[in-house]
């Protein structure tokens, strides 16, 4: 796989992402080297503050969009953490909501999936991306993507 930034792109339109805290961390690396670490932390308030709203100062457009250091291979933990779980669930309404996640390769989009989230319980996912291949696991089931 050639050397290039990765470029990370995270996003969903559920008008309560405020409940949720969101982290990324990740490694890029050459030749097995370790060449950088991905870092993000989007808290919105501490876990079991139990907010009755989104706070005054919260950005609805809450999108998220890092690039990292040149390299070939990417892994990358994407943790959604509830903060703040809704009170009741309405009838008709979903359990789940969309997080979109895109990443591109010096130009080449080489992941762009949409993740079912659990509102209760949030979710955790990673993406391994190496020579062209992409697995992603969530809660530990390891999948290997296929266009």
């Amino acid at each position: 796989m050639k050397k290039a930034p990765f470029n990370i792109s995270i996003e969903s339109d559920y008008k309560e992402l405020w409940r949720y805290n969101l982290a990324l961390i990740g490694e890029v690396t050459t030749d097995g080297e370790r060449v950088d670490v991905v870092r993000y932390l989007d808290e919105v308030a501490s876990v079991g503050d139990n907010l009755k709203a989104a706070p005054a100062n919260y950005n609805p457009d809450r999108n998220i969009v890092i690039e990292s250091a040149e390299g070939e291979s990417l892994t990358l933990y994407i943790y959604v953490v509830a903060h703040t779980i809704p009170t009741e669930i309405r009838e008709g309404e979903d359990l789940f909501f969309e997080l979109r996640v895109r990443i591109s390769h010096g130009g080449d989009m080489i992941y762009n999936r949409r993740h079912s989230v659990n509102t209760l319980s949030g979710e955790n996912i990673e993406i391994h991306i190496d020579s062209g291949e992409v697995k992603i696991r969530k809660f530990g089931r390891l999948q290997k993507v296929e266009e």
